[in-house]
């Protein structure tokens, strides 16, 4: 069996072929028009498959960022990622079939340049969650450094906060006031005779030890004269230095002396302080520990956020920052994202390819079909139309008829009815004249004048109705008698 007989059947066995026409669906193209030209199957077939793995790596996207971003779980993610992929096989196969062939290959450009262009936002926003999906490893890694660099900041600024500033300094004076309020406080500095012998004996111990390494030094011969052994100028060092020795040990003394009486003077002056100090060590540490409680509460609260913020941005932050520090990955990531990008674009650009060549035979019978289609419906307009001017012109002709003949039936019955009314007038002025025919012609013959008859509001004419007060009777309607002069 050749290819085309088995195109053939692909197309007349809706049945038993249903997935390979479900891609034919997928393509766009029209079955009728397709079932001549068997040939032309594999090739929509193929389209509709790239339209087919477009919709599935959505639907994998959409899952993925839904899952990451939103935390949704996992059924509601997959759920909605399937709407999202059954949407952008929808959105492909309009995108594929309402690219039509055209004569001239810029035609064809111009007329897929504005599809492509929406292929190409929907194939990014598509791409970039698979992206951080491949990369998600680095990316955790990354947020985990991002996260503690910005804790670590944040107790920074805390530090230099001025609600918090203070805690250094309440910790120092409630130290001081726990010293004193315990009676354990050893400040001894405030004492000017105190600080003046520390300073000597640092002095002479300085002073010491720069003798006694000067005469070991001329002992062992490394120094000094050269000489080695217990010579005269060793001895004159040595006691250089005993004499320096026993100045600092006097100076020792009077420090012990001075610390002691300094002291006492202290222990005197604490049983008077213990109980000052001990009201304002509570105040302070009430305050210490509110300060420090808020603080605590600040930084955790900072640190929750910074755990929960992984979302997609975050995601799409961290890998900015790994692809502009490691050049490799930056290499792998724009490589990653435009592979995935021209396979979302793939559908419209395949479709786009195939209008660069020669028309096949699809297209032929394609541009026929809707050629016969145009005319078909022109030829039903023109019919249609032809027909409702026929019908009413007829409709017009019978009612002009009609009406011509409800006016002269009119017309017909006006004249018979001014014939009676002449004829009954007739009879009368006859038998006026009969009976008396001097005085018909002394009083009425000369004022007779004629009377046009009247138009009633029906549009009917009327003759006049009995005559007034002081006319005679029996003048006829026709005409009106004039009084006697």
């Amino acid at each position: 069996m050749s290819a085309s007989d088995s195109d053939t059947g692909l197309l007349s066995g809706l049945g038993k072929r249903r997935p390979r026409n479900f891609f034919v669906w997928l393509s766009g193209a029209d079955v009728d028009v397709l079932a001549r030209c068997p040939g032309e199957v594999r090739k929509f077939i193929g389209l509709g498959g790239v339209v087919l793995t477009t919709s599935l790596l959505a639907a994998i996207s959409s899952t993925f960022a839904l899952v990451t971003a939103a935390r949704a779980p996992l059924a509601i993610a997959i759920a909605v990622g399937l709407f999202w992929g059954l949407a952008i096989m929808n959105l492909d196969r309009w995108l594929v079939s309402a690219t039509p062939r055209r004569e001239r290959w810029w035609q064809n450009f111009i007329g897929a340049l504005p599809r492509v262009l929406m292929a190409l936002v929907i194939g990014t926003v598509i791409s970039t969650p698979l992206v951080l999906w491949i990369f998600q490893r680095e990316i955790n890694s990354e947020l985990e450094t991002i996260h503690q660099r910005k804790l670590t900041e944040h107790q920074a600024a805390l530090a230099n906060d001025e609600r918090f500033k203070r805690i250094p300094q309440l910790e120092e004076e409630v130290k001081q006031l726990q010293a004193v309020a315990n009676g354990t406080s050893t400040s001894v500095v405030s004492d000017p005779q105190i600080a003046s012998l520390e300073a000597e004996l640092k002095d002479l111990n300085t002073r010491y030890e720069a003798a006694q390494a000067e005469a070991n030094k001329e002992l062992d011969g490394s120094g000094g004269s050269g000489s080695r052994g217990p010579g005269p100028i060793f001895q004159k060092k040595q006691a250089e230095a005993n004499e320096i020795k026993r100045r600092r040990d006097d100076v020792q003394g009077r420090l012990d002396d001075a610390k002691k009486a300094n002291q006492a003077k202290q222990q005197a002056a604490t049983e008077n302080t213990q109980s000052s100090a001990k009201g304002d060590l509570a105040t302070k540490q009430g305050e210490l520990n509110r300060l420090k409680q808020q603080k605590q509460q600040d930084e955790d609260a900072f640190a929750a956020d910074e755990r929960n913020d992984e979302g997609l941005l975050a995601r799409i932050g961290a890998l900015s920052e790994l692809t502009s520090s490691n050049p490799t990955l930056r290499g792998a990531y724009l490589t990653l994202l435009a592979f995935i990008t021209l396979i979302e674009v793939l559908p419209v650009l395949v479709k786009f390819l195939m209008t660069l060549g020669p028309p096949s035979a699809y297209d032929k019978i394609l541009s026929e079909s809707e050629s016969t289609d145009v005319e078909a419906a022109e030829a039903e307009l023109t019919y249609r139309r032809n027909l409702a001017r026929t019908e009413f012109d007829i409709r017009a002709s019978r009612e002009e008829e009609a009406v011509r003949e409800v006016v002269d039936r009119m017309v017909a019955v006006e004249k018979a009815v001014y014939h009676r009314v002449i004829d009954h007038w007739e009879s009368e002025q006859t038998q006026q004249v009969a009976d008396d025919p001097e005085r018909f012609i002394r009083q009425r013959a000369p004022r007779w004048r004629p009377t046009r008859p009247r138009t009633d509001q029906d549009g009917y004419d009327t003759f006049p109705g009995p005559e007034p007060t002081g006319y005679r009777s029996g003048g006829g309607a026709a005409f009106q008698q004039q009084p006697p002069s």
